[in-house]
């Protein structure tokens, strides 16, 4: 039931995150076939772990860094097929840390009725991922449920960690690329926030 592309939406932001990640650990949550690990480590992460619920999208994910080897073979990729809310509570167990985390879910709002639930469950996400973090580190959390709108979800991710007490700076809000121009309310889908834990 998962859509089979890219999702090249993403690549300015898979940039970005390539631009942070020299030397850094890095963990991929709904990492799909691979698109933020492999630009992680084609940036010079030294580990990246990518995490997704879809066996055949890991496979993938495995093939893609073979693939881009000239780029991303000084990088240990680990590959973990799980779903995403049981494996980063695991993580967060063991007490495990990273530079980078990047949490990108598919959309949770595919009718209005999914609004809160989706703002919910991305606050969840947030307040699993941010003891991940290593001091330092950053955040990226991602949406691309058109239903939802940026300020819903920054309030989302910002608002949950004000409550849990973890200091956020420089923040930035991406969107679309210049490529993917926006005709219509509903276009505005994707929205990303960069965030410096600590």
């Amino acid at each position: 039931g998962q859509k089979t592309g890219h999702f090249l939406d993403q690549r300015d932001n898979r940039q970005r995150v390539r631009e942070m990640a020299a030397g850094a650990s890095v963990l991929d949550v709904f990492a799909c076939t691979g698109g933020f690990s492999v630009y992680a480590a084609a940036g010079g992460a030294r580990f990246v772990q990518s995490v997704d619920l879809n066996d055949a999208a890991i496979r993938t994910a495995e093939r893609n860094m073979v693939h881009n080897a000239n780029l991303t073979g000084r990088t240990t990729h680990k590959v973990t097929v799980g779903d995403a809310f049981e494996v980063l509570g695991e993580l967060g167990q063991a007490r495990e840390h990273f530079d980078v985390v990047v949490v990108d879910p598919p959309s949770f709002a595919k009718k209005r009725a999914d609004v809160g639930r989706a703002v919910r469950a991305y606050a969840r996400l947030t307040a699993m991922a941010l003891p991940l973090v290593a001091r330092g580190g950053h955040l990226i959390q991602a949406s691309c449920s058109s239903r939802i709108d940026v300020d819903t979800f920054t309030d989302a991710v910002l608002g949950q960690a004000q409550r849990d007490d973890v200091m956020v700076t420089e923040v930035q809000v991406t969107g679309h690329a210049i490529d993917h121009p926006i005709g219509f309310p509903e276009g505005s889908y994707l929205k990303a926030v960069f965030a410096r834990v600590g």
